[in-house]
């Protein structure tokens, strides 16, 4: 890629729009210029639906935050993440974020590799957000989680110097990590593969800091949900039995830590209001993991009174990152952006109140939907009559 960064300024170019101004301010030497054109272009991707503005130039401006994010200091590399991110989702997903994630990465994951940390938590909720956002093949989401997990569990050996990472930090990587998981269908994963997971994750439940406990049960509810403490015999498998008995021992100890967290006294230094947020947190875990509990919760996505239902653990840490990452420009974004309606299934009697172009996808991939349950049905019926044909003739 090449380097964008030319002239300040250019007063004789006059610009269609106060937004193209922005974005030619991203070439300027200068990195104040360029970080104030990114804190504006961050508010107006907050504050506006710019669809039409980007649709047909989001390669160019995703060069610029790149940029950016290669050049700039920690204010800079910060904004321009955040930028490139609500660029990804403004665009839509499909072809356009994975464009922006496949030029993006590369750059994103060179920083994880350096020093500086103030500027890995925008780097991993942005690596989260593109590879979510943008990632086609199994292996992309793959390649995103090992680099995230780097963060999470830095390795450590006789020739590697081990790296402590601040609570924020690992806070950043594990919500990042875990909103990639929930790209993952259960049937796409290898059972074998995460038991370093769940016990290394299972050691962050007992960490110091309050919001790395949080945010390591919420990974942990996710695991449940996925069924990952689950071992599945496979013929001719000696090891079974000791992964059974290792996954059991694990799903206890893990159950244990979840009923400790739930009812947490005083200690592990948070205040009154963080621990009630803990046991809140915990007890609902508890209640989905004891008692199959439906997670519940309701969020007003417009002002003419549409509401998102979420019922799966899944559904909330993806609806609780991309509040977080959109900030103020959630609701712009739920009312406006066709792709939270590819992200969360909204009810059809609230269709009317949506614009028209959002109306035409939301009803088209409800159809989809329809069809591939109906799809899924099928195959799983056609796979118990196939077993059981082959019963008959073994």
């Amino acid at each position: 890629m090449s380097d964008f960064t030319s002239v300040d300024t250019n007063e004789d170019f006059i610009f269609d729009t106060p937004l193209d101004e922005l974005v030619d301010n991203l070439y300027a030497k200068r990195s104040v210029t360029r970080e104030n054109a990114l804190v504006e272009l961050v508010d107006s991707f907050e504050s506006d639906d710019l669809l039409s503005f980007v649709e047909n130039q989001y390669i160019t401006i995703s060069y610029l935050f790149i940029n950016s994010i290669k050049k700039g200091m920690t204010k800079e590399t910060n904004l321009a993440c955040r930028a490139i991110g609500l660029l990804s989702f403004t665009v839509g997903g499909g072809i356009g974020s994975h464009e922006i994630m496949k030029e993006a990465l590369p750059q994103l994951c060179k920083i994880l590799s350096g020093s500086d940390q103030s500027k890995i938590p925008a780097v991993v909720k942005c690596i989260g957000l593109l590879a979510f956002l943008g990632a086609d093949e199994l292996d992309e989401t793959e390649m995103a989680l090992e680099a995230i997990w780097k963060i999470i569990q830095p390795k450590s050996g006789n020739n590697v110097t081990t790296v402590k990472y601040e609570p924020p930090v690992v806070v950043a990587a594990i919500t990042a990590w875990t909103l990639l998981l929930t790209t993952i269908s259960t049937w796409r994963i290898n059972h074998e593969n995460w038991t370093k997971y769940i016990s290394d994750l299972s050691n962050l439940l007992e960490a110091d800091d309050r919001a790395v406990r949080m945010a390591a049960g919420e990974a942990m509810a996710l695991f449940f949900e996925l069924k990952l403490f689950d071992v599945k015999p496979a013929e001719e498998d000696s090891e079974y039995f000791q992964r059974l008995t290792y996954m059991n021992n694990m799903r206890a100890k893990v159950t244990a830590q979840i009923d400790a967290l739930s009812c947490e006294a005083s200690h592990k230094g948070a205040n009154k209001k963080n621990r009630s947020a803990q046991r809140e947190l915990f007890r609902n875990i508890w209640d989905y993991v004891m008692n199959g509990g439906d997670i519940e919760e309701t969020v007003k996505m417009s002002s003419r009174g549409t509401i998102l239902c979420i019922s799966s653990w899944a559904e909330l840490i993806q609806l609780n990152f991309i509040k977080h990452f959109l900030r103020k420009g959630f609701h712009q974004h739920a009312q406006y952006n066709p792709l939270m309606r590819e992200i969360f299934t909204f009810d059809e009697d609230e269709i009317e109140y949506l614009p028209n172009r959002v109306k035409k996808i939301h009803r088209s991939k409800s159809k989809r939907r329809h069809y591939l349950q109906i799809k899924k049905e099928r195959d799983i019926a056609e796979a118990r009559k196939q077993s059981f044909f082959n019963e008959l003739i073994y």
